[in-house]
């Protein structure tokens, strides 16, 4: 009995990742070096404001061109209540070792929570759905200006405040036979309708209402989409081992920087999480062999940015 007790206790107060800033959040910062890509293309299909009352407008805050480019450079749109947004990406992107994308929102605080469901499609015709958890109360409604948990929250975007965003793994869909999670090349925004009202609100993968805040019936209404950073994406040429990105590429082969500017290149080596390493440079028309340990890297030059993985030492 006491055995039994325990573990539903667990279960009912276990908790998700915190706050950004706090120890153990998965919060990544849209300045971060992990980041290598961004969404190319928006389109929007807007929710009402208020989903029950017919009359109550468009959300209107924004344009789809609010949604493309990197996160804080054009503005946001919002979805409104069950409003989509779907996003797509050249080259794909694909599975790679941890987080693969983060989906950013405009929330200025930590507990004020606007959430969305986040789907991926190879060929825009059939979806997979992160598995999305919510552990909020559910007796009394989140008010439109209400808070929310980040603990109580996983695999919904709009878990992190500005600018960080909430981190993906295609991992999770793995066993998703409608998908190639080494090919992802849209990425769908729904917005959460977060009323306790059965027939309006949305519900996570295990069933339970998602309490967030409701109603919003403003211009601003429902998910605030700021940004999709890409962090794992096939390389331009795919059938190539050679992952290069003129001036600069690597050669996993060989595990070698090589360049092919006509002048020194300066370089730097970071790991994922932004810490520099190393800096270089790189004579022209030249290879440079990587002295690393296996793991993932970003190697920056010009303003740009290559990811590189080493999968063992030579």
């Amino acid at each position: 009995m006491i055995g039994t007790l325990c573990f539903y206790f667990g279960d009912v107060y276990s908790q998700y990742a915190p706050a950004a800033g706090q120890p153990g959040s998965t919060a990544l910062r849209s300045d971060s070096s992990c980041f290598i890509n961004w969404a190319k293309r928006c389109s929007i299909q807007r929710g009402l404001r208020q989903i029950n009352v017919p009359d109550s407008g468009f959300a209107s805050v924004g344009t789809a061109a609010g949604a493309e480019g990197p996160a804080a450079s054009n503005g946001v749109v919002s979805l409104g209540d069950g409003g989509i947004a779907t996003l797509t990406f050249d080259p794909p992107i694909t599975n790679g070792n941890g987080f693969d994308f983060a989906v950013f929102e405009n929330t200025f605080l930590d507990t004020f929570l606007e959430l969305a469901f986040v789907e991926v499609s190879t060929d825009s015709l059939a979806w997979a759905r992160f598995p999305a958890k919510s552990l909020t109360q559910t007796k009394t409604q989140t008010s439109a200006f209400g808070f929310t948990q980040p603990t109580q929250i996983h695999n919904l975007a709009g878990k992190y405040r500005h600018p960080f965003g909430t981190p993906f793994d295609l991992q999770d869909l793995a066993m998703m036979s409608n998908i190639r999670i080494n090919e992802i090349k849209y990425v769908r925004i729904i917005d959460v309708v977060g009323s306790l009202d059965s027939t309006l609100g949305s519900k996570d993968s295990d069933g339970r209402i998602i309490n967030d805040p409701w109603p919003t019936p403003f211009p601003s209404s429902g998910f605030d989409l700021d940004a999709v950073g890409v962090i794992h994406q096939l390389p331009m040429n795919s059938t190539s081992n050679f992952i290069a990105k003129p001036p600069l590429g690597f050669d996993p082969t060989q595990q070698q920087l090589v360049t092919n500017s006509d002048r020194p290149l300066l370089v730097s080596i970071h790991n994922i999480h932004g810490q520099l390493l190393q800096k270089l440079t790189l004579a022209s028309q030249s290879s440079h062999q990587v002295y690393l340990p296996p793991a993932t890297y970003i190697v920056r030059y010009q303003g740009h940015s290559i990811k590189i993985i080493i999968t063992s030492t030579r």
